[in-house]
């Protein structure tokens, strides 16, 4: 009977030994397991940091080139508020570029004399009779009347 007993003891130690090692391997494999885990968000917080300062960057100097522009046309401004030419032609014109170039082409138009007399002649592509939309139209037009 001591051997039956001994065997019994034996065989519950071994269950209760091979739960305990395991029990302990997963509680390392979770540490391990979290461990990584923590090490890629790391590495993760660290390259979206990396990208986050490279846009920055790259936002601040977009900004400064702004400014520079900016500080360079208050520069030509005061310039040109500076200069106590009233006679010369100023630098920034009234009107803009566009404007002054239609303005002048219009002056130059208005010079010439516009042809006013109406001919008695129709124009070649003139349909003699009514066509298209007109075609049922009861009064005559002033072209038919002649």
């Amino acid at each position: 009977m001591e051997v039956v007993i001994s065997l019994a003891m034996l065989v519950i130690g071994l269950i209760v030994g091979f739960f305990v090692a395991r029990y302990i391997f997963t509680q390392e494999g979770a540490v391990k397991a979290n461990a990584a885990a923590e090490k890629a968000l790391k590495e993760l917080l660290a390259q979206q940091a990396q990208h986050h300062l490279f846009q920055v960057k790259q936002s601040i100097e977009g900004l400064e080139k702004q400014c520079s522009d900016l500080k360079q046309c208050v520069a030509d401004y005061e310039t040109l508020l500076e200069t106590d030419d009233s006679d010369a032609v100023p630098a920034v014109p009234f009107y803009g570029e566009h404007t002054t170039a239609y303005l002048r082409n219009n002056l130059k138009g208005s010079d010439r004399v516009k042809q006013t007399a109406n001919s008695d002649t129709q124009p070649r592509d003139f349909a003699g009779q009514s066509s298209g939309l007109f075609v049922g139209a009861s009064t005559p037009s002033a072209a038919d009347k002649d």
